[in-house]
């Protein structure tokens, strides 16, 4: 199984922010910003603090890919 976080950066893009914006209003470390660049998987915690920049559930922000 992959992660994708393309959801996240469509709303990024959708509010206008830039990702150096964003880390600031989630109070995200560059270490976990790379970390969500790269689809990797990160800290439940990180995805809370990006749901209360959005005001939305984890499912808007990435999503579980099959892998086949």
């Amino acid at each position: 199984m992959a992660i994708s976080y393309n959801k996240l950066w469509n709303l990024v893009r959708q509010n206008k922010m830039k990702k150096g914006e964003l880390a600031k209003a989630a109070g995200i470390s560059d270490y976990m910003m790379s970390k969500l660049n790269k689809d990797e998987p990160v800290q439940m915690e990180v995805m809370l603090r990006l749901c209360k920049v959005f005001h939305c559930d984890i499912g808007d922000l990435m999503e579980v890919i099959e892998e086949e």
